[in-house]
């Protein structure tokens, strides 16, 4: 008689489950994006925020990978964290000069986007 091959039907649906819902990059992405969603109602939030991220992630990746060599393994992470942090406060501080209005809207979640 052949032996057939038994599949455990526990272990697939555990796999399963774990590249739908678990480590599915779609979701984990999606979740930081939420704070994002939540305060473009309109264009100009839209493009605001959208502007700020942009500026904040080019700028401090600029930064980062000018000094990734001179900064000592034991604190980069907390360099890291700083770096984006100054860069989220000017374009908070900007967003706030330029028009106080679109700062009113978009209220704390621009911070948001240092995580």
């Amino acid at each position: 008689m052949p032996e057939t091959s038994t599949s455990k039907p526990p272990e697939n649906m555990d796999t399963f489950l774990k590249g739908i819902w678990k480590e599915n990059p779609v979701f984990v992405q999606l979740l930081g994006m939420c704070p994002v969603l939540a305060v473009t109602n309109s264009v100009i939030n839209a493009l605001v925020m959208g502007l700020a991220t942009t500026f904040v992630l080019l700028m401090s990746n600029t930064l980062v990978s000018l000094l990734r060599k001179l900064i000592p393994k034991q604190v980069r992470i907390a360099t890291y964290i700083l770096i984006i942090a100054t860069f989220v406060t000017v374009a908070d501080y900007t967003i706030q000069a330029v028009s106080i209005e679109v700062h009113k809207a978009l209220g704390a979640f621009i911070s948001l986007i240092v995580v």
